[in-house]
């Protein structure tokens, strides 16, 4: 590939100073004259029937404007599924269920109105265990390949264990929060930080009213992960901005968003792995039963894209998987970063590490003689379709740790023991029949207008696909202004979420500027009495190759194309297909992503063995990314999304008591901060393969699945006996090693 002037490279962000200044608008940050603030009263009973929702006490104070129920819903009571209600109706799941909305003229008035609300219930009995599969049974996945016990009989080793990974919050730092107000046209207007303007359709749906009649402006986000992709905040603001005819603010306490907020799911994953004396994997089954939690929402797809992945990076001739959601009246369980790939990675690389000490073989060598190439096939029979890196990551990651994985003694002496554990991992990027479109125009000035769909959720969303606009049309940097997610503005593309972003937006930016491009150089090419295929473009400098000195700078071209009527707007799009492999039949089209990308993680650990401590020291995350588009992002991604996996791995855990969350603030539920990141190195390798614009792949969600298993493996190693769930607390370290009873 060419030497390319802006992808590839790391230009300042152009809102770099507004953030690091605090000057960014988020989406509680922003207000209108005469807004009223809104509050939404949840379940403080569950399961339960709703017998009497009595609000006239609260009603009954001054500057108090509504109170909402179900029945006061014009339109459709359903969010972003047809059976999770907007405001319950008759009856609650989880603590998180809401009952009413109010407005109230300031805030401490919408907090005391919210108290005299009296809500009766009905007590109903409710379910909170799902390994024993006691309440509804969602899905049933199942995938099949090869002969599984003949491919065990061929095993010399065969490992069983069964692993357990516990419900995460995403835990992003930005609270939800946002207006809605109804402008002069009618219109409705939402203004909150959310994943998907796609939202506006449910909205109106609830509103009844048509969906051109509700327009979503998505601001800068502090974070997502997946928490942000329900309609259910808009749908509060714009019903009561309906009914009060004032603008109306809502924003979340950090214990009101947690309790709301979808989770991780909780896996159990018993796994049974057989490999050869020579170190060749013969043979691998997988039973995974996740919590969905009290409502469905899409755990079909995520506990198949899970299971999908459940063999890790490696070539295994026979496998048998077996995958079921749950449902429950926990927290209800959706998409979180990684998307099921982070729990099943933690089991399937400890069971690479109980394999290996088996076999007397080292850890890493073990993976190396198994690692999936091109063209080999996974779980569900998809073969892998582009490049595998996995040797090169394996080789780097291994020389910047310093240190074989096993365990030593822990240089701060005593009771510290150091271990080292080698993990890699897979993650998928583009779903079958993803698509979505960019807009592009060019000013009489050359100046540049791309207006993108997707939300910017703090990854730099916006800063890519400026680069990719810059580099497709040949324009300076400087000149290309991007619009994002506006749904009266910008084209829709679908979720920012799943690591597809930059393969959708991305890529129908590159379409967009690619298409210009040449028509540019139809206006140019009669200036220059040049043919336009002989033509290229630098920073806005249209020459003739081979013949610089013959050139027009971009304004005349496009004064040119103007006057011989050649337009200089375009609308690009991507549009995946869906997947023909042998197989898939039973999967639709969810049986897996349209590509794969691949890591090797390193982690040093010191464990305390006496009260089970554990202090990370260095770290090594490894990933080929396709094509970076802009390396520094792509770092913040690797080591955001690895510091959250190990969050995940060391202390993240949503407790719950009856279904309702009893550290639902950050003091209870404990996420990795700057002190405890450890010494770090970045490996990124370019394979150039990705499907992405200019050979990318998605990097969003990939590190994340790494980080717990690698801090699990290291742990494992310094102690020398097998951890088998996560967050790994000091009484299960020390359960493992035999110095608790359980």
């Amino acid at each position: 590939m060419p030497e390319m002037t802006y992808v590839g490279r790391s230009p300042e962000k152009e809102d770099a100073l507004a953030k690091a200044v605090g000057d960014t608008v988020y989406g509680d940050d922003f207000r209108l004259p005469g807004e009223l603030h809104g509050k939404v009263i949840r379940a403080s009973a569950v399961p339960a029937r709703i017998k009497k929702i009595d609000a006239s006490k609260a009603l009954a104070l001054p500057g108090v404007h509504c109170v909402l129920t179900a029945k006061d819903i014009p339109g459709a009571n359903a969010g972003r599924y047809p059976y999770y209600p907007v405001l319950a109706d008759g009856e609650v799941r989880f603590a998180g269920d809401a009952v009413a909305i109010l407005a109230a003229e300031t805030h401490d008035l919408a907090e005391q109105a919210a108290q005299l609300v009296r809500i009766d219930y009905e007590p109903l009995p409710g379910l909170y265990e799902f390994e024993n599969l006691e309440g509804e049974v969602l899905c049933d996945w199942k995938t099949d390949k090869g002969d599984l016990e003949a491919g065990f009989r061929e095993a010399d080793v065969v490992v069983e264990n069964v692993y357990f990974a516990a419900c995460v919050d995403h835990a992003f730092i930005e609270p939800e929060g946002g207006v809605g107000w109804v402008d002069e046209r009618g219109v409705v207007n939402i203004r909150v930080p959310t994943q998907t303007i796609e939202n506006f359709q449910q909205v109106a749906a609830t509103l009844g009213l048509p969906s051109s009649r509700v327009r979503y402006d998505c601001p800068m986000l502090g974070g997502a992960f997946g928490g942000k992709e329900h309609p259910l905040l808009g749908a509060y603001l714009g019903l009561l901005a309906v009914k009060t005819h004032r603008p109306v603010r809502i924003a979340y306490t950090r214990e009101e968003s947690m309790d709301q907020c979808s989770k991780k799911h909780p896996f159990i994953m018993r796994y049974k792995t057989g490999a050869t004396k020579e170190g060749k994997l013969t043979a691998v089954e997988v039973d995974i039963i996740a919590d969905a939690g009290a409502y469905p929402s899409n755990s079909k797809g995520l506990v198949l894209g899970a299971l999908c992945v459940s063999g890790g990076p490696y070539e295994i001739p026979s496998a048998r998987g077996r995958a079921r959601a749950v449902l429950t009246n926990n927290p209800f369980t959706e998409a979180m970063r990684g998307v099921g790939a982070n729990q099943v990675c933690f089991a399937y690389e400890s069971q690479m590490d109980e394999v290996a000490k088996r076999l007397g073989l080292d850890p890493l060598e073990f993976r190396r003689r198994n690692f999936i190439r091109k063209g080999k096939t996974l779980m569900q029979k998809q073969p892998v379709p582009t490049r595998v890196m996995l040797p090169e990551l394996a080789e780097q990651a291994e020389k910047s740790i310093g240190r074989p994985a096993g365990a030593s003694p822990g240089e701060s002496g005593g009771p510290w023991r150091r271990g080292v554990g080698y993990i890699a991992n897979i993650a998928g990027y583009g779903r079958p029949r993803n698509d979505g479109g960019a807009y592009m125009s060019i000013e009489a000035d050359g100046s540049v207008n791309l207006r993108a769909g997707a939300c910017d959720v703090g990854a730099g969303q916006t800063q890519a696909y400026r680069q990719i606009a810059a580099e497709s049309l040949g324009v300076p940097l400087e000149s290309v202004t991007v619009v994002m997610s506006d749904s009266h503005v910008t084209p829709l593309v679908g979720m920012t979420a799943g690591s597809r972003q930059t393969l959708i937006s991305g890529g129908s930016t590159q379409r967009c500027g690619t298409e210009l491009r040449e028509r540019l150089f139809q206006g140019a090419a009669e200036l220059l009495e040049a043919a336009p295929e002989d033509l290229d473009i630098v920073q806005g400098k249209i020459f003739v190759r081979g013949a610089e000195d013959r050139s027009v700078n971009i304004t005349g071209a496009v004064k040119q194309c103007k006057s011989m009527g050649v337009a200089l707007h375009a609308t690009g799009e991507v549009k995946l297909g869906v997947h023909e492999f042998e197989g898939n039949e039973q999967y639709g089209d969810a049986g897996g992503w349209m590509d794969y990308v691949f890591g090797v993680h390193a982690a040093e650990v010191e464990v305390n063995i006496e009260t089970g401590e554990i202090r990370l020291l260095h770290y090594v995350a490894g990933h080929d990314v396709g094509q970076a588009i802009s390396p520094q992002l792509v770092e913040g991604q690797v080591e955001g999304g690895t510091m959250m996996g190990i969050g995940h791995g060391l202390t993240e855990e949503v407790q719950t008591e009856g279904g309702g969350i009893v550290n639902n603030e950050f003091h209870g539920y404990l996420i990795p901060t700057a002190m405890e990141t450890p010494e770090w190195k970045d490996v990124i390798a370019e394979s150039g393969e990705g499907i992405g614009p200019y050979g990318a792949k998605g990097i969003g969600e990939p590190p994340c699945t790494a980080g717990a298993a690698a801090v699990a493996c290291a742990v494992s190693q310094a102690i020398g006996a097998r951890i088998t769930r996560i967050p790994i607390t000091p009484d299960h370290l020390l359960e493992v090693m035999g110095k608790l009873k359980k």
